[in-house]
Formats: structure tokens, C-alpha cells, sequence
């Protein structure tokens, strides 16, 4: 094998790897893309008292995120009125954006 040919079968490889590297950009892509719309599907405390306060609920905030009856009592009227994140049955349980 010449000079000549070596040259060649080196860009040919280096050539098959920047595919390969463009291969896994593309899947890194398209992973970040599919794990920014799964953070988006996590229910968080703040987003339900956030939702809640959009749909103009009257309560004392300060007491409905300690109180768990007037908890009990915010789920059943969210559930009656079809609200999607307020479906949840144990917003205690649920994870706080400042514990990530």
C-alpha cells in the first residue's frame, strides 16, 4: 500500500466517523428534546397552586398548602370542574421544583 492509498483510506474513516458523530448528535438531540416534553409532564407543588390560582379559586393559599382538609376539599371541587393537574389525590407526596 502506497502514500497515496493510506491518505485515502484515512479520510474514508475519518469520514464514516463524522457520520457516525452527526448520528449521535442527531439521537442526542432528539433525546434532550424528548426529555424536556417528559419534565414537562412532572405535576409539581407550585404547579398546582399555580393552576389553581389561574383558574380564580377562592381560598387562603397559605392554608390550602398546609391544610389538608381544605386540600381534600380543593381536590373534590378540581375534580368536579375537570381540572387536569388538580386530579392528583396526594399533592404532599408530589415533587417541589426547589428540590431539584
Amino acid at each position: 500500500m502506497n502514500i497515496t492509498e493510506l491518505i485515502d483510506a484515512l479520510n474514508s474513516h475519518t469520514q464514516t466517523i463524522k457520520w457516525e458523530i452527526d448520528a449521535l448528535n442527531s439521537k442526542i438531540r432528539a433525546l434532550k428534546k424528548e426529555l424536556a416534553e417528559l419534565k414537562q409532564q412532572i405535576l409539581y407543588k407550585e404547579d398546582f397552586y399555580l393552576l389553581c390560582e389561574e383558574d380564580k379559586l377562592t381560598y387562603d393559599w397559605e392554608s390550602l398548602q398546609t391544610d389538608e382538609i381544605t386540600i381534600e376539599m380543593h381536590l373534590k371541587y378540581c375534580e368536579s370542574n375537570n381540572h387536569r393537574y388538580c386530579l392528583i389525590k396526594d399533592i404532599n407526596n408530589l415533587p417541589s421544583k426547589e428540590s431539584e
